[in-house]
């Protein structure tokens, strides 16, 4: 008899194991994505199956990049990565300009769908950076002027010139960003001690992604 509820015990706590994993795999499959069609945590491979027939423009540890457009204008899609145990699972990822680009609203590329999809931001930073913060994923993105300039918009005053030809006005261009990150990693950095080790975790376009780099808008 003893033995018989043993049986029945560890049947139960069977069928209760297969019924967690089943509704786990449902969940996963049915929950909405972090970014594109990925999940935070999800490894390199995963990504690299999704976004299978994607031009690759770079694959390095911690980075995979696709060259591909939004919405007509050349972008860079990143996805960051994090290594655990030797596995590298993403962490961060996002949208940025390949090239400048020349537009009266340089925001208007990617935050318009932003407002779109998330609703109103969670804050609006002073340098013009919209942020959106929810469970999962943390949003950021902002626009920062080019270095580059134009040579064919600058003429100059040649000696003897029968003309006096004004310096045209050279047109705006910027760069865009949008950065998706993951809410536990955004955390974990929020609560490091010091500057030094952020900098040292996060990699170049993690860096870009946070807005942790030098700009040189107006």
């Amino acid at each position: 008899m003893r033995k018989r509820s043993i049986q029945i015990v560890i049947v139960f706590i069977f069928c209760a194991l297969i019924s967690s994993c089943v509704n786990t795999i449902e969940n996963s499959l049915t929950a909405t994505p972090h970014f594109r069609q990925v999940w935070w945590g999800n490894t390199k491979a995963s990504v690299l199956t999704k976004e299978k027939g994607m031009r690759i423009k770079s694959n390095t540890g911690g980075a995979l990049v696709y060259k591909t457009r939004y919405e007509s204008i050349p972008i860079s899609l990143v996805y960051c990565f994090g290594s655990h145990n030797g596995i590298y699972r993403l962490r961060a990822a996002g949208y940025l300009t390949e090239t400048p680009v020349a537009i009266n609203d340089p925001d208007s590329v990617f935050r318009q769908n932003l407002l779109d999809t998330l609703g109103e931001p969670t804050e609006t930073l002073a340098d013009g950076g919209i942020l959106w913060k929810n469970a999962d994923t943390v949003v950021y993105t902002n626009s920062y002027s080019a270095a580059d300039t134009d040579s064919a918009f600058l003429t100059r005053r040649a000696p003897g010139s029968i003309i006096s030809r004004p310096q045209r006005q050279r047109t705006p261009r910027w760069h865009i960003i949008t950065g998706y990150i993951d809410r536990k990693f955004y955390d974990e950095l929020q609560n490091k001690e010091t500057e030094l080790p952020i900098h040292a975790e996060l990699s170049y376009y993690e860096e870009i992604f946070f807005g942790m780099f030098y700009s040189t808008r107006q």
